[in-house]
């Protein structure tokens, strides 16, 4: 039987939607699949990212941007945002390229469009090259319809109190 991926999306102002979509990738790894997390925007949890580095090799995680918290955001900052969010996103390509994972989840990739950092129109040309037994999860408070278009699940992160 030929495994077919999926693309799924988690999307919402709530919290937990990074912690879904681990939830996600650990069971991948039960299922003996290779699993790659890209994270793109200002997520500096160092507890969580040891955590997670202990998972290596079948678990990777990557990200790209510098912790900057309570650094004033300049014309000269969001510059360097963007390079590295770009950085992000062509390693992306990448491993879509080369197919080195079952699983890839980008986490925060929808704030990257939200902010402007990334085009709607890259972002579903991008999916549009997922190998067809790559999953995908991408990860954001706000879901563009182009994008929402070409998920197979979307679920929608609701915080009640």
């Amino acid at each position: 039987m030929v495994k077919t991926g999926q693309i799924a999306i988690y999307y919402g102002a709530g919290k937990g939607k990074t912690s879904v979509s681990l939830g996600k990738g650990v069971r991948a790894l039960g299922e003996n699949l290779r699993v790659v997390m890209i994270q793109f925007m200002d997520y500096h949890n160092n507890q969580e990212i040891a955590l997670l580095e202990k998972l290596e090799p079948d678990f990777r995680i990557f990200h790209f941007e510098k912790d900057r918290e309570g650094t004033e955001m300049t014309e000269e900052i969001r510059k360097e945002i963007a390079s590295e969010i770009r950085n992000a996103f062509n390693f992306t390509k990448k491993i879509l390229d080369t197919g080195e994972c079952d699983m890839l989840m980008l986490d925060g990739i929808l704030e990257c469009v939200e902010e402007n950092y990334l085009s709607e129109e890259e972002v579903v040309e991008m999916m549009e090259k997922r190998p067809n037994t790559m999953d995908m999860i991408l990860t954001g408070a706000s879901l563009p319809e182009s994008i929402a278009q070409k998920a197979d699940h979307i679920y929608q992160i609701v915080t009640e109190k």
